[in-house]
C-alpha cells in the first residue's frame, strides 16, 4: 500500500474525554439512547454541546442509487461516489486521498457505504476472529442453493488458509485479499479517523473493513457508529466482536447508504437534545 497501515493507525487519536464528561454531567433524565449519542457527538466534536453537523457527507464506494441520492438530498446531506480502479493498491491510495480532501473541505460527519462483491470481508473477519467460514455464511432461505453454499464454504476455507500466515502483517494481508472495495474502505477509515472525522458505518463491507482497522489500532472504534443491524452473519460477527450497538434496528443489509442516512436523523435529534440540556 502507499503508506504502511501501522503508520496510518498511529495517527488516530483518542476522542475528547473532557467533552464526553461534560456531556455526561448534563444528561437529562429520560434521554435514554440519546444521552449516549450526545456523549459520542461531544467526544468526536471536542466540545459540549456538540452542535449539529454542518457538512455531513455520504461516501459511497460504487454507484449511488437514485433512491439514495434522493434521500440524501431530502436530508441536506452531500453524496460522493467513489469509482474505484481495479488495482487494490490504487484504490487504497485514492480512498486515503479522498479522506484528506473531505477533511480539508470541512466534512464533520461521514457515512461510509460499501458493498463488496468479493469474499474479502468473510475471509478477513474469519481470520481476525478465528471463526470458521461456515459460521459466516447465510442460513435458512438465504442458503437454499446447497451446492453454491458448499462451493463458497470451500472457497473461503482455501482462501483463509492461503492468507493465514499474514495474520500479523496487515499491509501484506490487505494486498493478498485482492479487493479494491475492501482496500479502499480500510484506507478511508484509517485516514478519516486520523483526521478526526466521525463515521457511520453502513453495510457489511464497511463493517468488515472496520474490524480490520480495529485490529491495527483500537482507538479507531471511538470515532464510529454502526448504522443498522443486519441479517448478514459477517456483519453480526463484527458487531458482536466490537461489542457495539447499532444506531437503528431495521435490518438493512445492502450497504448502499440508506441506513447511514437515516441514522443521521437520530444523531441530529441527539444534538438538539444536548443543546436544550445546555440551555437549562
Amino acid at each position: 500500500m502507499t503508506a504502511p497501515l501501522l503508520d496510518l493507525g498511529a495517527d488516530v487519536d483518542w476522542t475528547d474525554a473532557e467533552a464526553a464528561a461534560a456531556a455526561r454531567a448534563q444528561t437529562r433524565t429520560g434521554s435514554g439512547r440519546l444521552a449516549e449519542l450526545v456523549e459520542w457527538l461531544a467526544a468526536t466534536a471536542g466540545r459540549f454541546p456538540p452542535g449539529r453537523s454542518t457538512r455531513p457527507r455520504c461516501i459511497v464506494i460504487g454507484e449511488v442509487e437514485d433512491s439514495v441520492a434522493e434521500l440524501a438530498d431530502s436530508l441536506d446531506v452531500g453524496v460522493r461516489e467513489i469509482d474505484l480502479p481495479g488495482d487494490p493498491r490504487a484504490a487504497f491510495a485514492q480512498a486515503t486521498a479522498i479522506a484528506d480532501d473531505e477533511a480539508d473541505s470541512g466534512t464533520d460527519l461521514t457515512v461510509l457505504a460499501a458493498h463488496d462483491p468479493t469474499n474479502a470481508a468473510a475471509i478477513s473477519v474469519g481470520l481476525l476472529t478465528g471463526t470458521e467460514p461456515v459460521a459466516l455464511l447465510p442460513r435458512g432461505a438465504a442458503a437454499i442453493d446447497t451446492q453454491g453454499w458448499v462451493t463458497r464454504a470451500e472457497d473461503l476455507r482455501d482462501a483463509r488458509r492461503r492468507v493465514a500466515a499474514l495474520r500479523s502483517r496487515p499491509d501484506d494481508l490487505l494486498a493478498a485479499l485482492d479487493s479494491p472495495v475492501f482496500a479502499a474502505s480500510v484506507g478511508f477509515l484509517l485516514r478519516a479517523t486520523g483526521r478526526r472525522t466521525p463515521i457511520i458505518l453502513d453495510g457489511t463491507g464497511a463493517a468488515a473493513a472496520a474490524l480490520f482497522c480495529f485490529d491495527i489500532q483500537t482507538r479507531v472504534a471511538r470515532w464510529w457508529q454502526f448504522a443498522d443491524t443486519s441479517d448478514d452473519r459477517i456483519h453480526q460477527k463484527v458487531v458482536a466482536e466490537l461489542a457495539v450497538r447499532p444506531l437503528l434496528n431495521i435490518g438493512t443489509s445492502r450497504g448502499n447508504g440508506t441506513a447511514g442516512l437515516l441514522a443521521i436523523g437520530l444523531l441530529r435529534a441527539a444534538a438538539m437534545t444536548s443543546a436544550e440540556a445546555d440551555s437549562e
